[in-house]
Formats: structure tokens, C-alpha cells, sequence
């Protein structure tokens, strides 16, 4: 009961900062209520959403300057009443082309979309196999921004450790979609691609730190990814050389065909694991063969020095 009083209260409080009956709320005001409250609600069946903001991981993100309101459009200084004001009609076109995967709130999730925010970004994600998923197929599994971003309420710079999108986490993050059967075999992705990826040279020099090894948004691109086979696709083709090349100027034809998330042939994949193996073997070898030695070494002297005691 004192939970429910403390809501109530805190939204007469809100409601007393924005005295206009039809004035857009700031985000300080939202916050007052949604930093305090806990848990989640139904919106309806299977769509959950999410009651809480963490006001401290909110004013680190790179949003902090903005007001709900500017991507939550519709919501006035009544915001348990339905949407009143004005939403741009280009963003509520997109809102419904999205409205098969952002249930919660898809005139926020369009709203990325305007011309002062991200407006080049998503004219190439419409562009893209993703946004072609999503927004000319309907398809409710194709990945939207805050399926790669997180949350827009706690997105991190790029350059951030914890951004998603960060040069380290992004394989992990492309593989969160690329690593599920039921999408491997919809969408008849190569098989173990994250996994080809991470044995790969490339793979393991990105887990060793090296900011120089790519990862999946280097070579596909990233918000206008396109299927391989599309001649636009910077893997495709010609294309591939000139990708590879930033890397390794000069590549060949030869040299791009070796770099591929198929699975190794047989005779290879036996060939690597029979080098691993023997590799390993060589280096127990001389390990156990000096500690041997020095065992050796050791007792000697101690027997001599005991005899000579004697």
C-alpha cells in the first residue's frame, strides 16, 4: 500500500511541473515517476514493457540530452491518457511498416528516423536485407536498432566498452540472431558462421585484443548490410577484393576465396586439428624432457654430496 501511495503522490508531483493541461512533459519530469517505479505491466498479450528507468545509466547514455517526448511523440503532460499530440506523418508511416516487430512503442522506435537524429542511418537500414525483413516482408524475428543498440534508453558510445556495438562485442552481438537454429535454418545462414568466425585467424586476434582484426561490421557493413549475393554487398564478387584490400593491399582472387565462414573440408578440418595436436605434443615433450633433466640434475648432487659425507 505505501508503494502505491508513493507512485501516487509522485505523479501528483509531475503533474504540478507542467502546469499547461497539453505541454510536452521533460525528461525530468517522466523520470520522477519512472525512476521510482518497479516491474513491469502487460500491454497486451506476450508484449511486456518495462516500467522502470535507471535515471543513473540514463544520464550516461548518449540520449541524456533528450526529452521522452521527442521519440515517445503523442504523450502530453496526460500521459495515461491516450497519445493527443501530433505525431509527423513520415514517422508514423514508419511506425506501421515497424509495428510487426516494435510492439511497445513503434512511433518511438520510428522516430530514430527523423532528419535531425538519424535520418541517413535509416534511410540505409530500409535499404538493407535487415530493414527489408522487417519492413517489407513484416517479419517480427529481422532485428530493428534497439535489437542491436540495446535499449535507446541506456545506448553507450560506440567507442564504450559496454556499447553493444563496440569493435569487441559486435561479433557477439551479430551472433545473438546469427547463432539461433530456428533463424539458421529460416534464413539458411551458413552453418556455425559465429563459430567458423571466432577459429578463424581473424577471429582469434579480435579475442586477443588486437583493434586492427575485423569483425562482422568491417567486411558486411553494418546498418546497410546486404545479402551476398547482391552486387551492392561489399562481400560480393569484385567487391570482396576491394574490401579485403583495406586490410591487405594487393589481395588476389586466390586470397579472398580463402576467407570464408564455410565449414573446413574434412581433410583440412583433420589436417588442423593432426598440427594442433602435434604442436602440442612437441611442446609437452621438451617440457616434461627439461623437468626430467633438471630431476636428474638435482639428485646427482644430492647423492654425491651425501657420499662425499660419508
Amino acid at each position: 500500500m505505501s508503494n502505491q501511495l508513493t507512485i501516487f503522490l509522485l505523479l501528483m508531483f509531475s503533474q504540478a511541473l507542467v502546469p499547461a493541461a497539453h505541454a510536452a512533459p521533460d525528461a525530468a519530469s517522466c523520470l520522477t515517476c519512472h525512476g521510482a517505479m518497479q516491474g513491469s505491466m502487460e500491454k497486451e498479450k506476450g508484449v511486456i514493457v518495462n516500467l522502470n528507468i535507471d535515471q543513473d545509466r540514463f544520464s550516461k547514455s548518449v540520449h541524456s540530452f533528450l526529452n521522452c517526448v521527442e521519440c515517445h511523440m503523442g504523450f502530453t503532460s496526460q500521459p495515461h491518457q491516450a497519445p493527443a499530440a501530433r505525431v509527423d506523418a513520415a514517422v508514423q508511416n514508419l511506425a506501421n511498416a515497424l509495428s510487426a516487430k516494435s510492439k511497445i512503442d513503434a512511433v518511438a522506435q520510428a522516430a530514430c528516423a527523423q532528419v535531425q537524429c538519424h535520418g541517413d542511418v535509416y534511410k540505409a537500414y530500409k535499404a538493407s536485407v535487415h530493414g527489408q525483413n522487417v519492413i517489407v516482408k513484416k517479419s517480427s524475428d529481422g532485428p530493428v536498432c534497439t535489437s542491436c543498440h540495446g535499449s535507446p534508453h541506456y545506448i553507450q558510445p560506440r567507442t564504450g566498452k559496454d556499447s553493444r556495438v563496440n569493435h569487441f562485442n559486435v561479433v557477439e552481438t551479430c551472433g545473438s540472431c546469427h547463432e539461433e537454429k530456428h533463424l539458421t535454418e529460416k534464413y539458411k545462414f551458413s552453418p556455425l558462421v559465429m563459430e567458423r568466425y571466432k577459429e578463424s585467424f581473424h577471429g582469434r586476434k579480435l579475442k586477443l585484443g588486437h583493434s586492427g582484426a575485423p569483425a562482422c561490421s568491417d567486411c558486411h557493413g553494418a546498418h546497410d548490410i546486404r545479402k551476398a549475393a547482391d552486387p551492392a554487398s561489399p562481400v560480393s564478387g569484385a567487391n570482396k577484393l576491394k574490401t579485403c584490400g583495406k586490410c591487405h593491399p594487393g589481395a588476389t582472387t586466390k586470397f579472398v576465396a580463402a576467407i570464408t565462414h564455410k565449414p573446413l573440408h574434412p581433410v583440412a578440418h583433420y589436417a588442423e586439428l593432426g598440427l594442433i595436436i602435434l604442436t602440442v605434443g612437441t611442446f609437452l615433450f621438451i617440457i616434461i624432457h627439461v623437468l626430467l633433466d633438471v630431476y636428474a640434475d638435482i639428485r646427482d648432487r644430492l647423492f654425491r654430496k651425501g657420499g662425499n659425507h660419508e
